[in-house]
């Protein structure tokens, strides 16, 4: 079974500071400007654990940002 982000969307929340995540190719990325965390899906599941998530630089949390269509500086929807 694949990983529906769509369906789930509402519901999925960065487990560190409680943000929204977007799904960004085989990851789920916090649209918190302040902790840019970066969570892997692995076997089409989310591993939503601290421990295996990276921060991404905020060149490239603006990146991904950019390619939801939000605001590269804030997060929020564009």
């Amino acid at each position: 079974m694949a990983f529906e982000y769509e369906k789930v969307k509402g519901i999925l929340v960065c487990p560190r500071c409680k943000g929204e995540l977007v799904q960004d190719g085989d990851s789920l990325v916090c649209v918190n400007p302040e902790t840019r965390w970066s969570y892997p899906i692995v076997d089409d599941i989310p591993r939503l654990l601290v421990d295996e998530a990276s921060e991404l630089s905020a060149d490239a949390w603006g990146e991904v940002m950019q390619r939801q269509g939000r605001d590269v500086s804030t997060g929020q929807p564009g």
